[in-house]
């Protein structure tokens, strides 16, 4: 085993009495606040809370885990954790690693934090932002000229604008380089905190 990668089998779930051999309570603390804070947040946004702290586990270790080893730890099912691990790879923000000589399979998180916001970002922009537009422009559209629905497609209009402007600086967002994100925020924080 090498030094960054943990030793999983002594690892114990996060209901369990003390911490695991080769982590100092700290460290356990860290992850575990970490883990389950990711599941609170995941419900918020609607998504499974295992998909949010299977995610934070392999994201905040930084190391490659087995199925198995994530079932142990988070203490749910297998077919959650399949289900769950083939969402965060469809999201690209999970990856399936293979070793050399073993035949199972192993778990990595995506740990460049600009590839993992512009993944989740994709995905919600894809999930939510244009089924969006594309409701409102058949809206708009349905309304037609009728001088008797006016009001009602003002309203959608609004709306329409606002989420196509959305739209458009979410593609500058995301067509960003990681360079380009630097100046970015050289240019924000010239500008000062929100009033």
């Amino acid at each position: 085993m090498s030094p960054s990668q943990p030793d999983h089998d002594a690892e114990k779930p996060f209901d369990s009495p003390g911490t695991p051999a080769d982590q100092g309570p700290r460290e356990e603390q860290l992850i575990r606040q970490f883990v389950e804070h990711w599941g609170v947040m995941a419900r918020s946004w609607g998504i499974n809370a295992t998909m949010g702290e299977l995610f934070a586990l392999l994201y905040i270790t930084g190391a490659d885990w087995t199925a198995e080893e994530l079932r142990e730890r988070l203490q749910v099912s297998r077919g959650n954790v399949s289900m769950n691990l083939r969402e965060l790879m469809t999201w690209g923000i999970v990856h399936k690693v293979h070793r050399s000589g073993e035949r199972r399979e192993y778990y990595r998180a995506e740990l460049d934090v600009w590839n993992l916001f512009r993944r989740i970002f994709q995905e919600r922009k894809r999930r939510e932002l244009d089924p969006t537009l594309l409701v409102l422009d058949q809206s708009v559209a349905i309304s037609g000229d009728d001088p008797a629905h006016r009001a009602m497609r003002e309203r959608v209009e609004a709306l329409q604008q606002f989420f196509a402007l959305i739209n458009s600086m979410s593609q500058r967002i995301l067509a960003l380089e990681p360079d380009d994100l630097d100046d970015l925020r050289k240019l924000l924080e010239a500008l000062g905190p929100p009033q």
